[in-house]
């Protein structure tokens, strides 16, 4: 399994995206998260489940400046 860390941002409207970089002025209002993973829609899946968790303990949530960030040796 070879893994690739993706960038996966959330924008306000609900979108999600995977790819480009953490500095990506596109990402300025999105929540982002690093996800290790063997390609972009499985990151896609994982950053949408770790958000979920995330709402519902009412934690706060991953910005451009403060980024979700799965380590690569602790895939959940």
């Amino acid at each position: 399994m070879n893994l690739i860390l993706w960038t996966v941002a959330r924008f306000p409207s609900g979108m999600w995206c995977a790819g480009g970089k953490v500095s990506d002025p596109d990402y300025s209002k999105c929540e982002v998260y690093q996800i290790p993973d063997e390609n972009r829609e499985k990151a896609t899946k994982r950053a949408q489940g770790i958000r979920s968790r995330l709402v519902k303990t009412g934690s706060q949530l991953p910005t451009q400046a403060a980024p979700y960030k799965l380590e690569i040796s602790a895939k959940e």
